[in-house]
């Protein structure tokens, strides 16, 4: 089953899109499922048991990134 949305984004990503659709041949909805798809199906991901340690600093850090950090403030 499908649902219908509707989002407004800036000229500058319909104009990336629209590009993107034209080199690919896929349709621009097929773009932004593809796009979802692959940034939030982290939740999704099996986990395993262990740490994970990571240290680094970011001028512009990823927003999608950020959020999935445990306990991070935005």
């Amino acid at each position: 089953m499908s649902r219908d949305i509707h989002v407004h984004i800036p000229e500058r990503q319909y104009d990336f899109l629209r590009g993107e659709s034209a080199i690919s041949g896929l349709p621009m909805a097929e773009l932004i499922r593809r796009a979802i798809d692959y940034a939030y199906a982290s939740a999704e991901r099996p986990r395993v048991r262990g740490w994970q340690a990571s240290v680094g600093w970011w001028k512009h850090p990823d927003a999608a990134v950020v959020g999935r950090r445990a306990g991070s403030r935005s």
